[in-house]
C-alpha cells in the first residue's frame, strides 16, 4: 500500500451516540433561532416577485415559470405551500429559515467530522450557525431557496463520502436525487455539483470505477436539468442578467469577480468585512487585512507542513467555493463587483473557508510550542470572529426593520378596498419602492386575498 493511501481512505469516524447527536443538533438548531428569529420582518423585495406570481398565475404556470435566469420549480412548490400556511404571519417563515439554517449547520458538522476532530468540527459548525451572513436568508423568506439548495448538496456530499467507503447502487440513486433537488431548489449549485466526483478524485484518491460512477450520476443530473430548463425557461432566461453572456469570452473583470466572491469574501465575512456595515470602529479595512492574513496563513501552513491528503482537501475546498461562481460571475460580473460580496452566497463559501481553517489548525496544533499563551491563540481568534458576527447584527436589524416597515405600509395601504384611502403619489414613492418598485393597488389587493385565502377578484 502506498504511504499516503491510508490517509486518503481514513477509517470511518466513530458514530455519534444518540445523546451526542441530539446535543449537537439541539445546539446547532438553537443558535440561528436565538440570533435571527425576529417578529419585525415582512414580505419584501424578492418575496413580492413570488407573491405576484402566486396571486396572478395559475398554479402550474407559477410552478414552472423562471425567475430571471433562475429556474427552480421544486423551491416554488415548497414555498407555495409554506406561504399558504403562513399567510400574513411572516414570523413563521422566518422561523422556518432559521431552523433550515440550523439543519444545514448540523449537516456541515457531520461532514467536518469526517476530516477534523469532533470538538473542532463542532466549534467551526457552531461558528457557521451563528455567522451574520445568515441574516440575509433568515429575514427574507424567498431565500429559503438557497437553504434548500445547500441542504440537498450537503446531503449529496455526505452520501458521496459514504458511497466511497461502501459502494452501493442505492447510494448512487440518493446522490443523484439530492443533486437534482439541489439545482431545482436554486441554480447556485449547478456548476458546484462537479465537486462531488472531484471529492472522490482529490480527497479520497479514487480515479477508478467509483469516480466514473459519480461523474456519470452528475452528468445524468445535468442532462435532466438542461432538458427542463430549455423546455420551461429557454435560452433567453440564461441571458436575462447579462445580455452579452453568449456574445464572446468574458474579460479580466470576470476573473476578479470570481476570485473575490469565491476566495476572499468568505474570509472577510469571518471578521465581518461587509462594505455596507463594517464593524470595529467602522473600519472595513481591518476585516480585509485580517481575512487575507488568515487565508494566506492557512494556505501556507497546509502547503508547508501538511501532508498530501491535507493539501488535496484544501484544493478541493477552494474548488468547491469557486465552481458555482463560474456561472454566477458570468451572469453578474458586468453589473458590479459588489455582487461578489452578496451575503447570501456566504452560506456556501463559508463552509470551504472554515474547512481550510480547520485543516490548517490540524496541521499547526502539534507544532506549536507548549504554553498557555499558545493555547489561548485559537480562542482569541475565535472570539474576534464571533465579535465580528455579533456586532454587525444591530445595524442589519435596523436596516431590515426599515425595509419591512415600508413593505408593510405599502401592502396594507395599497390593498385597502376604499379607493380614497390608498396612498398618495408622494407616499407611494416613499414606501413602495422599498418593498417592490412596480406593485399596483390591484396587485396588492390580489396578494392580500391570496394570503388570506380569499377568492381572487378582478383587480389583478
Amino acid at each position: 500500500m502506498p504511504e499516503d493511501r491510508e490517509a486518503t481512505q481514513p477509517p470511518c469516524p466513530a458514530g455519534l451516540t444518540p445523546w451526542q447527536g441530539l446535543a449537537a443538533a439541539a445546539l446547532l438548531l438553537s443558535i440561528p433561532v436565538l440570533l435571527f428569529w425576529r417578529d419585525f420582518p415582512f414580505y419584501m423585495i424578492d418575496d413580492w416577485t413570488a407573491l405576484l406570481q402566486m396571486a396572478g398565475r395559475p398554479f402550474w404556470d407559477y410552478l414552472l415559470v423562471p425567475d430571471g435566469d433562475q429556474w427552480f420549480p421544486f423551491f416554488h412548490l415548497i414555498f407555495y405551500g409554506l406561504v399558504r400556511l403562513a399567510g400574513e404571519r411572516y414570523q413563521l417563515l422566518v422561523l422556518v429559515n432559521c431552523l433550515g439554517t440550523g439543519v444545514n449547520a448540523f449537516l456541515v458538522f457531520l461532514f467536518f467530522r469526517r476530516h477534523l476532530a469532533p470538538g473542532l468540527a463542532l466549534t467551526l459548525s457552531a461558528l457557521y450557525a451563528g455567522a451574520a451572513v445568515h441574516h440575509a436568508i433568515a429575514w427574507n423568506s424567498f431565500y429559503l431557496s438557497y437553504l434548500l439548495s445547500l441542504g440537498f448538496f450537503l446531503g449529496a456530499l455526505l452520501l458521496t463520502d459514504a458511497y466511497l467507503r461502501t459502494p452501493g447502487r442505492g447510494r448512487l440513486w440518493g446522490i443523484g436525487c439530492c443533486a437534482l433537488l439541489s439545482v431545482l431548489s436554486h441554480n447556485y449549485s449547478l456548476a458546484g455539483l462537479t465537486a462531488l466526483p472531484l471529492y472522490a478524485l482529490l480527497v479520497r484518491g479514487d480515479s477508478g470505477r467509483k469516480f466514473w460512477a459519480l461523474a456519470g450520476t452528475v452528468a445524468v443530473v445535468y442532462l435532466v436539468f438542461t432538458l427542463g430548463y430549455l423546455s420551461f425557461a429557454g435560452p433567453r432566461a440564461a441571458a436575462s442578467q447579462n445580455l452579452q453572456v453568449f456574445a464572446g469570452l468574458p474579460g479580466p473583470n470576470y476573473l476578479v469577480h470570481l476570485f473575490f466572491g469565491a476566495v476572499l469574501s468568505p474570509f472577510f465575512y469571518l471578521f465581518w468585512g461587509h462594505y455596507h456595515f463594517p464593524v470595529f470602529w467602522g473600519y472595513v479595512g481591518y476585516a480585509y487585512v485580517a481575512g487575507i492574513t488568515l487565508l494566506a496563513a492557512s494556505l501556507a501552513a497546509i502547503w508547508c507542513w501538511g501532508k498530501a491528503p491535507q493539501r488535496r482537501l484544501a484544493l478541493w475546498a477552494l474548488l468547491t467555493n469557486a465552481l458555482p461562481f463560474l456561472l454566477i460571475s458570468l451572469t453578474r460580473y458586468q453589473r458590479s463587483l459588489n455582487q461578489a460580496f452578496v451575503a447570501r452566497y456566504g452560506i456556501f463559501t463559508l463552509i470551504g473557508a472554515l474547512l481550510l481553517i480547520g485543516t490548517a489548525w490540524r496541521v499547526l496544533a502539534p507544532r506549536l510550542p507548549q504554553g498557555r499563551r499558545w493555547r489561548l491563540l485559537p480562542l482569541g481568534l475565535l472570539a474576534v470572529m464571533a465579535a465580528g458576527q455579533i456586532l454587525s447584527l444591530p445595524r442589519w436589524t435596523e436596516k431590515y426593520q426599515g425595509i419591512s416597515r415600508a413593505a408593510r405600509t405599502c401592502y396594507y395601504e395599497l390593498s385597502r378596498q376604499n379607493e380614497a384611502a390608498r396612498l398618495s403619489p408622494e407616499e407611494y414613492g416613499k414606501f413602495c419602492p422599498g418593498s417592490h418598485p412596480v406593485i399596483t393597488p390591484g396587485q396588492a389587493l390580489a396578494v392580500r386575498r391570496f394570503l388570506n385565502r380569499q377568492a381572487p377578484g378582478p383587480d389583478f
